[in-house]
């Protein structure tokens, strides 16, 4: 027996982020959220393969490729704090513009066109 579930296009979290990225734009605290995460998630893969190629070749033509490596893995903790400290931010920003933002028109027009879409 299977079970389907209606899921509003607006529920899920990327047309969410999309929404309030298209309201808003790209303010200081969305675009440290993006730098912050992303680079907490490349900062450490970037930071390994520089490493694990330092073990291998050593100093190359006096780049230190090994201490780049370690800079880099250091790094990771502080730029997902800085992200995750930007995201709490744009929270409390949405939070209190939520009753005369965009959003929440954009959220009920597209309710308003589901409705229509399922009516005819």
């Amino acid at each position: 027996m299977t079970s389907a579930f209606a899921v509003r296009d607006i529920d899920l979290p990327t047309d969410r982020l999309r929404t309030a990225l298209r309201c808003h734009g790209w303010t200081w605290t969305s675009t440290g959220a993006c730098v912050g995460l992303f680079g907490g998630v490349i900062a450490p893969l970037v930071g390994l393969a520089l490493t694990a190629l330092a073990w291998f070749i050593g100093d190359w033509h006096g780049f230190h490729i090994g201490r780049d490596g370690e800079v880099l893995l250091f790094l990771t903790i502080p730029l997902l704090i800085f992200g995750a400290h930007c995201l709490d931010l744009l929270d409390k920003e949405t939070e209190r513009a939520s009753g005369h933002s965009c959003l929440a028109s954009e959220t009920n027009l597209q309710a308003e066109e589901g409705e229509g879409d399922s009516n005819g």
